[in-house]
């Protein structure tokens, strides 16, 4: 008895007086809406909402890249806020908010119907797992990148 009571005692000690959080991890899947495969070394932001459960375009949110695999990994601790905001700047995207619990319990896919140029997105389809956030994005051709170049190095100053 007195062992079992040492063992118990011994295998509690590390979180004796210590509040231990939960942290879930949310995936962003980033894929090419041409091709439909994964876009690594793509710059991604998460935003929490504030405490009135707002989010705000300022201040900026956590930045993180794609790796190989077009996945980039957030973690958020909790209490989980209701939504969490997603942007990626890049042509077919928007900063969207998207529902927590739903995102964790099923998964979803961002919107980009309503942008001209990303009208049909590929024919592979996806389906998110749970925790999973997948946005299609369409890659910048070369004069977009030109023109982003020149827009971003002159903004503020002309």
């Amino acid at each position: 008895m007195l062992i079992f009571l040492l063992l118990l005692l011994t295998a509690h000690a590390p979180c004796h007086g210590r509040i231990v959080q939960q942290v879930s991890e949310v995936q962003v899947l980033v894929l090419d809406y041409k091709t439909g495969r994964p876009v690594p070394g793509w710059s991604v932001e998460m935003k929490l909402p504030d405490a009135k459960g707002e989010i705000h375009r300022f201040p900026l949110g956590t930045f993180k890249e794609t790796g190989e695999n077009g996945i980039v990994v957030f973690q958020i601790k909790a209490p989980l806020p209701p939504q969490v905001g997603v942007s990626i700047k890049s042509p077919c995207t928007r900063r969207e908010v998207f529902d927590t619990s739903e995102m964790l319990q099923q998964g979803t896919i961002g919107d980009h119907a309503d942008f001209e140029s990303c009208k049909s997105p590929t024919s592979r389809t996806v389906v998110a797992q749970p925790g999973q956030i997948v946005i299609y994005i369409h890659l910048p051709t070369v004069w977009q990148k030109i023109r982003h170049f020149f827009w971003s190095f002159f903004d503020g100053y002309c």
